[in-house]
Order: C-alpha cells, then structure tokens, then sequence
C-alpha cells in the first residue's frame, strides 16, 4: 500500500516506514514548514488588533498576508516560494513594528533573516526559486536553529543568575508555578516554589547539552518539549507564540533521522487526509478545533459575562494549544525515542557566514549589562534588573556599562499624559529615551521629570529637539520601566 492510500487514522509508523520507501522521497524542510506556519499564526493571533484594523491598514494587511501564507503553506508544505513569501511578509511586519519588545519576536526574525539570506545565496547559484535545493537550504538554516536555542537557553540561564529570581516571594519561576499549582492546593508550597525556580535552571542547561549531544539528544529535548508545552496553559502570559516557535526550532535542530521519521508521519497524515478530502481536508482537524474551541470558549463566556474580549481570544488560544501543542509534542517525543540512540550523521559544513547571524544574535543579548536595550534581549520573566549603575545579578557589582542610555533614569512629578503619572503613582521610574519617544509621537504632550537631583518643568518635543533620537535609537532600543523596589517583582 501506498503512503496516499494510507488513511490517516491507520498509521503506524515504525523505523523501516521511510527508511528505503520509493513512497517517501524525504525533504527535511517539508517536516519544518508546518511548524513554522503554526508558529506563524500562533504569533499573528497574538496580535489581534493587527488583525481587526485597530492598527491601521499596513498592519491589517501585513498580518493577514501572513495568515494567507500560513495556511498555503500548510497546504503546499513543498513550495519554497511560499516559504520565503512567509518570511518575508513577517520581516516586513517586524520592521514596522520596530522596536519591538517581544523576545520571541525577534528570535522569529532573526531565523527568518538566516532563512531569506540562505535561499539568496542559494537563488544566484540556482537561478530561480524552484530551483533552490531544498536539503541544502534545510542544512544551513539547521545551524541558525540550533544555534538560535542555544542562546535563548544560554540567557534563560545567565540573566537569571540574580537575587530576586532566586527569591520565592517574586521569582518570575514562582509566577508560572502559582497557577499551574493552585487547583492542587499547592501554590504557596515553599519547596514547590524552589523546585520551579532551580528546575529551571537544570531544565535549560540539559536542553542546551542536549542539542550539540546528537546519540542521545532525546534526553533534553523530550524535557524541553514538556516545559514548553506547559507554560502556555498557565495561562500567566501568551505564550503559544513562543512554545510553537521553540518547537519549529527543535524540528529544525533534531538529527536527520529523526526528522525522517517526523516527515514519514506528517506525509502519511497529510495523505491520509488528501485522499479522503482533498488538498484542503488537511486543514479540516484544525478548523474543527478551531469551531469547538471558539463555541466551548463563548459558552463560557455567557456564564461569566465580566470577562474581556483579551480574555476571551486568549482563552480560545489556549484550547487550541492545548490539543496542537499536545499532538506536536507527542509526535516529536515519539520520532526522538524511535531514534534513541541516534545515528550520528555527518552533515555537510555549512558556509561560515551562516554563523555570522547567531553570532551578532549573542553578542544583542548582551545589551542590559552595556547600557542598551533591556527588552529584546532574552531577559524576559527575569527578574533583571540592570538600570542606574545598579544590578541584582550575582555575577557583576555593577554593570560593564559601554553606552549611557541606562544612566539617564528619571522620575516622572507631573505629565499631561495620564498613563505616566500613573507610572509614577506605581514607583516605576523611566529611561529617558523612551520618554524622548513618546514626545516625539505626541509633540503637544509635556512631563515635569526629576533626573540627577534636577527638576526639568513642562518639557516637550520642541524643549527637547536637541536631544531626540535618531533613527536607529528609535527602531532599534527599548527600555522597560524601571523599578527600585525590592525584592523586584516579576514584569515580562
């Protein structure tokens, strides 16, 4: 029997399912774009006012562009310029939304730049899309991948080497364990709040082992696939994006034969479904789930009126993660045990400059302690604190800074704006940059700041058009509030 006569629901895969079958001609980029679509509108429905206009017509377009390509790629998982139309589109809707504070974010388009600059290359030698070698694009791109966890396991780390992250009463670990414990009882349980924080730690630096340990890589990578499905069901923050982003890597990153073995089980599937439904009957399980996930959820929502239409859209996400996750999960912890030990297969070298994009990657991450950014850096559920010369990391008794940005910090008195003084009411305190900003988009607003024991009255856009930032300073830093209280509680 042939994979197209399989049905769907009949699918036993087993080691010698793909292994030497005229049936499956294997493609390790095709076993990748499902999950990167999934990723794709797992972010976009994140942004939902994007969606409904709220932002204005290039974000609506932008993002429903993205859901177009989303779904044709789960359609035509082997068209390369699909791919790198998805990618595209996304990185121009990242340029608009610049600066973004999304960790996630910008993992995805730094993986997307990697994927665009990799088919380039590849498209001069080609001469036209179709012509690109897919497996070869597959193996550079693998590298950007693996590396790009890497680094976010590698910061998971190092940024929360400081003293409120380890602190019970705040951590940021604490704050995903309250809700996931709470229906046990279990949510002031003080060992329970220690395991959360210490686990981690050991959680990510497995992971990290564990994607440069090809025999047995299933090791870390079935813990990593547990944690991420898991915290989106706290339902703390929206973390689908992330989880289904963190997945797409790994399906990336896992070895050649277990991303064969994942590709027989995705074709036998999608052929299953073909031939009883058509092309289109591959997107049916979703659209169902999507249907009973919205009617469970408005369900829901009539018995409990009070709850906001975030709540709402969050909550549908949610349910729809919960299945999509759970079956990704299971699928790949099944390909990873089926290839546990695995070959190690020899890969071909990849030219040097693909490194040269994770590489810059790294050295971004860096920017807390150096003056810059502290959004976008991997500090995300951190609990970092780097502003004022100060810092709670164990590490430094005070940041290397190179840049000043973090030494302006200022404290807002008065603003004709009613979310500062808000702000300010809450004991936060603010970078200069980024009130420079929103003078900048706002050129009737004023703030009376103190800074360094100085009162600056009723300052504007026009008091301040010496100083504005520049361009680049606009798109690419982005400051969180800042706050001295401590121990310092937990933000994004």
């Amino acid at each position: 029997m042939t994979a197209s006569a399989i049905p769907f629901w009949n699918f036993r895969p087993s080691k010698l399912s793909t292994v030497g079958n005229p049936a499956y001609t294997y493609d390790g980029l095709t076993a990748f774009t499902p999950f990167w679509a999934m990723a794709a509108l797992f972010s976009i429905a994140g942004d939902v006012y994007s969606l409904i206009g709220y932002k204005g017509l290039a974000y609506t377009v932008l993002s429903w562009s993205i859901v177009l390509l989303s779904l044709l790629l789960l359609l035509y998982p082997r068209r390369t310029g699909i791919l790198l139309g998805l990618v595209a589109v996304s990185l121009l809707l990242y340029g608009l939304r610049l600066p973004v504070a999304s960790n996630n974010k910008t993992i995805t388009a730094v993986m997307n730049l990697g994927i665009l600059l990799s088919a380039a290359a590849l498209y001069v030698k080609a001469g036209s899309i179709a012509a690109i070698d897919r497996m070869t694009l597959y193996g550079q791109i693998r590298v950007v991948a693996r590396a790009l966890l890497a680094i976010m396991y590698f910061y998971g780390i190092f940024h929360k080497i400081n003293t409120d992250f380890l602190d019970p009463s705040v951590s940021c670990a604490v704050g995903l364990y309250v809700p996931l414990a709470r229906p046990f009882g279990l949510e002031d349980n003080l060992f329970g709040r220690y395991l959360a924080i210490y686990a981690t730690f050991v959680i990510e630096a497995i992971a990290i082992v564990a994607l440069y340990w090809k025999r047995y890589f299933a090791i870390g990578f079935i813990l990593a696939l547990v944690f991420h499905y898991v915290i989106p069901i706290s339902a703390y923050s929206w973390y689908m994006d992330f989880s289904s982003l963190v997945f797409a890597l790994y399906v990336l990153s896992i070895p050649v034969p277990a991303s064969r073995s994942l590709y027989g089980i995705s074709l036998a599937a999608a052929n299953g479904l073909r031939a009883q439904f058509g092309r289109i009957g591959t997107l049916f399980p979703a659209a169902v789930l999507m249907f009973f996930a919205i009617a469970v959820v408005l369900l829901l929502a009539r018995t409990y009126p009070e709850r906001s239409f975030d709540m709402v859209v969050h909550s549908v996400w949610i349910l729809v993660w919960s299945v999509v996750g759970g079956v990704a999960m299971i699928v790949l912890a099944y390909v990873a045990l089926q290839n546990l030990p695995c070959d190690n297969v020899s890969a071909p070298r990849p030219p040097a400059w693909v490194y040269v994009i994770p590489g810059l990657f790294f050295l971004s991450c860096l920017s807390p302690y150096v003056g810059l950014k502290t959004e976008s850096s991997i500090n995300m559920f951190s609990n970092l604190h780097t502003e004022a010369g100060q810092t709670n990391h164990l590490l430094f008794p005070t940041p290397p800074y190179l840049f000043n940005y973090q030494n302006e910090v200022m404290k807002i008195v008065d603003s004709s704006e009613p979310h500062l003084v808000r702000q300010a009411q809450a004991g936060k305190y603010h970078v200069l940059h980024e009130i420079k900003k929103q003078l900048r988009w706002n050129p009737e607003a004023w703030v009376t700041y103190v800074k360094d024991g100085e009162t600056v009255s009723r300052a504007t856009a026009a008091t301040l058009a010496d100083e504005m930032p520049n361009i680049l300073e606009r798109k690419l830093l982005i400051f969180k509030l800042v706050d001295f209280s401590r121990p310092k509680v937990c933000t994004h």
